[in-house]
């Protein structure tokens, strides 16, 4: 694996704080040109993993990224986002932090997370009625993908988490039908 101080070291727009093999951290400008070199970097953190898997994460974490830099940094590049990749021999946690207000996830009437059933493209309506661009689909599917999808109080923190193995049970013990043995 590459090491985060190797692959930014010339890079103004994003500070290394942490670079340890299993805990990077890094603070950068909300633009879109970190937000690709971010997510490339996350992606050759995972290579070893599933090919599919490996994409469906760096997917997740641009997605994320994207949120961050559009609602919540708009992109104001005085301001900077906190990015923590953290990995373990069972768990991938990504942790994105923005300076902005937040928002309360029961409140995004132009996301598709909150469609009811029966209106899948409801958040299109009001995307039209609001002049948004086209979309809404992120967090619903970052949520497909983590295995855990937490937003902080303030809704301008998130934290994802993807187990990396389940340990399922091989075996079950017997015990002895006879109570005597």
């Amino acid at each position: 694996m590459v090491n985060a101080r190797q692959v930014f070291a010339a890079d103004p727009w994003i500070e290394v704080v942490s670079a340890l093999p299993g805990w990077t951290r890094l603070n950068l400008a909300p633009t879109r040109e970190c937000r690709d070199k971010v997510t490339a970097f996350v992606r050759s953190q995972i290579s070893d993993l599933p090919v599919d898997f490996c994409e469906q994460l760096s997917l997740a974490v641009d997605e994320l990224l994207g949120n961050s830099i559009e609602h919540g940094s708009k992109p104001d590049e005085n301001t900077t986002i906190a990015f923590t990749l953290l990995r373990t021999g069972r768990l991938l946690l990504f942790h994105i932090r923005d300076a902005g207000p937040g928002f309360s996830l029961e409140n995004l009437d132009h996301a598709a997370v909150n469609n009811p059933p029966e209106e899948p493209l409801r958040h299109t309506r009001y995307r039209d009625q609001k002049g948004l661009r086209p979309g809404g689909f992120g967090i619903m599917l970052v949520k497909q993908i983590a295995d855990e999808l937490l937003y902080s109080e303030t809704g301008n923190e998130v934290v994802m988490i993807k187990y990396l193995e389940r340990t399922p049970l091989t075996h079950t013990a017997k015990l002895p039908s006879d109570p005597a043995r």
